[in-house]
């Protein structure tokens, strides 16, 4: 009896383990379908043709297959104003933050820094309580740097929760490495440089795709700091495009395009889901060169040891 009690308790712990397990690969199915399905749903408008997509046919695949609207879109000059803003501002801009966070986060890292805790205390602060729009923008302003690639770095030059990250990373690290190398001579410049960065890959990739992610989907701050046509980025084009999408296509009609191929292969929302596709396209690109680091450099730099 006892063994049948024993044995009846395991295939029910089994099934309920099966039933779990199923539930859970089915609201993973679902939760990636709802991140998918919008993207593939603008990828399919951008190739349709006009009509169906006026006509709201196209849905998660291409009806009328066509590369006038991204031919079209290419050819823009806004457009590739917008895209060489976007990326200069994301490669300098990435770069300096991960320099600035990597720098601020290793001596934080040790505790034989003095100052150390008011220090983190002060960082923990300003991520918690934040000036606020107008006086972010005022000392900007201050700077005289409004309308420049200056405004759209700097003030991001360091995101606090990064920091911290990288920090916590760091203190998981070895210190009986860092004490020979000074044993022979090494100083905390060059431990940093040939031993603590190289040993950091995972969190160092890990920083470095959330900075240039938040750097090329920035929209609100480009809007506030910059105010020339010259200084757009994609996704303040992006916005113009969505909100006089009429406009926009005015001025390809002046600009050469025949109104029959208007009305068959170009419709306002097909060239705002152009202009969307292209703009993730390096973003996507980025993600499978740092994306084995990614759920590393999260998992151990934000869990301390």
């Amino acid at each position: 009896m006892i063994q049948k009690k024993k044995k009846s308790a395991v295939v029910g712990m089994d099934k309920s383990e099966k039933f779990v397990t199923g539930l859970a690969y089915a609201l993973m199915t679902l939760f990636a379908l709802v991140a998918i399905l919008p993207c593939l749903h603008v990828i399919s408008k951008a190739f349709s043709k006009g009509t169906y997509v006026a006509q709201g046919a196209v849905w998660f695949w291409p009806k009328g297959f066509q590369l006038e609207t991204m031919r079209y879109i290419l050819f823009q000059t806004q457009f590739f104003t917008a895209l060489k803003n976007t990326l200069i501002v994301t490669v300098v801009g990435t770069f300096v933050s991960v320099v600035v966070s990597i720098s601020t986060a290793y001596p934080l890292s040790k505790p034989s820094f003095k100052g150390r805790r008011p220090v983190t205390l002060l960082y923990v602060f300003s991520m918690v309580f934040f000036g606020g729009i107008v006086p972010a923008y005022m000392v900007v302003q201050m700077l005289g740097i409004l309308d420049t690639y200056a405004a759209l770095i700097l003030p991001f030059a360091i995101v606090q929760f990064n920091m911290f990250i990288v920090k916590n990373y760091f203190e998981g690290l070895p210190e009986t490495i860092e004490e020979s190398a000074r044993i022979d001579g090494a100083g905390d410049l060059r431990i940093l440089l040939s031993i603590v960065c190289p040993m950091s890959t995972p969190v160092i990739a890990t920083v470095t795709l959330l900075y240039a992610i938040n750097y090329w989907n920035n929209y609100f701050h480009a809007m506030m700091y910059t105010q020339s046509t010259s200084m757009k980025t994609l996704q303040v084009y992006l916005y113009d495009l969505i909100n006089s999408g009429a406009g926009f296509l005015e001025n390809l009609t002046s600009g050469g395009l025949t109104s029959s191929n208007l009305s068959s292969n170009i419709t306002a929302e097909g060239l705002t889901a152009t202009a969307v596709t292209l703009s993730i396209i390096p973003i996507i690109a980025l993600y499978p060169l740092v994306q084995k680091f990614l759920v590393k450099g999260i998992t151990i730099g934000s869990v301390k040891g």
